[in-house]
């Protein structure tokens, strides 16, 4: 004869609607988990790849300014286009480099074999853009009309040039704020670049601090 407690076996209704319940917590939690984990890693590939592609801006800036006219050669070379009148302040660069906060940083540099070449770092419309011209070895040396886009979301580039007397002076004050720095003089060593990136930390600037060849 069988008992009531021989008749019990398995799980009851309830038991196993808690043992799906549960199963159906830990799954979603698990997947929320994976979620969140591949969302994580893409957020740092976009910021790796932003990380490198400034770099790499930064990288061929500095390039384009090692190579730049010295005053060897810019006598015999025709200095960058000057930026329009309104806009220079009457602040002396290094030979074969002009800046202005308007049209950008511009350049005359060596393009190898003899050959020279202009060509102007700028923004538009929070684009970092590098335009160059056709190298050459007659003057004058072709405008540089052949624009690529470097980098995306920037918010403004800055230049500095440092004083061997007067430290870090920024080309853009007005003449008559501070000494005129002469052409070529040997007391310009250094430059720096900066990159203003757009977004929550707009202010906190990338730097790139050239020593002049």
């Amino acid at each position: 004869m069988m008992n009531a407690t021989d008749a019990q076996q398995g799980f009851t209704l309830i038991e196993v609607l808690v043992a799906l319940t549960l199963m159906a917590l830990i799954s979603l939690i698990s997947w929320r988990g994976l979620e969140t984990v591949q969302h994580t890693g893409e957020r740092l590939d976009e910021r790796a790849e932003e990380t490198l592609s400034l770099l790499r801006a930064l990288s061929q800036i500095e390039r384009d300014i090692l190579l730049h006219a010295g005053p060897d050669i810019l006598p015999g070379l025709a200095a960058p286009t000057p930026a329009p009148r309104s806009t220079q302040t009457g602040v002396q660069m290094p030979p074969g480099i002009i800046w202005s906060a308007d049209t950008g940083l511009s350049l005359v540099r060596s393009a190898g074999d003899g050959r020279w070449q202009q060509l102007r770092w700028y923004l538009n419309d929070g684009r970092l853009l590098r335009a160059t011209g056709s190298p050459s070895y007659l003057l004058p040396l072709p405008p540089p009309d052949t624009t690529v886009v470097v980098l995306e979301g920037v918010r403004a580039l800055s230049v500095k040039v440092w004083h061997s007397t007067q430290g870090w002076a920024d080309p853009s004050q007005k003449v008559s704020a501070r000494p005129l720095l002469r052409p070529g003089a040997p007391d310009l060593t250094g430059l720096e670049v900066a990159v203003y990136r757009a977004g929550p930390a707009s202010d906190q600037p990338y730097r790139k601090v050239v020593l002049l060849p």
